[in-house]
């Protein structure tokens, strides 16, 4: 990885980072779902740093070239991601089942009180 390349990507992650964190704390963004995110920015923000730690894992889990554990891991964390998405959707729809049952026994009543 050229020293160029290096310091556009540190620059990059640095933006995303910053990003990340305005919009976390301007509530646009929650906590709990931009974890894997930012897990994600420190670790490509460490193998820009140290580009070796790619080979160095890349050789000890077995992998011929750093380039195939890129997509490797690219592959691993979109599956994090997908699994964080369906757990939240999971949730908003109890959720959203919930409201509209205590919604119904609401206006269920309204109704009942306004024939009294």
């Amino acid at each position: 990885m050229t020293i160029q390349l290096r310091i556009v990507l540190f620059i990059l992650i640095i933006l995303a980072l910053i990003l990340f964190f305005h919009r976390i704390k301007n509530q646009k963004l929650a906590l709990q779902y931009s974890l894997s995110w930012l897990v994600l920015l420190a670790i490509l923000l460490i193998v820009v740093l140290f580009p070796n730690l790619l080979y160095y894992f890349s050789n000890a889990v077995g992998i011929e070239l750093p380039i195939n554990m890129i997509f490797f891991l690219g592959f691993l964390f979109t599956l994090l991601i997908i699994y964080n998405l369906t757990v939240a959707i999971s949730k908003m729809s109890n959720e959203i089942k919930d409201l509209t049952q205590k919604l119904a026994l609401m206006e269920k009543e309204l109704h009942d009180d306004e024939k009294r």
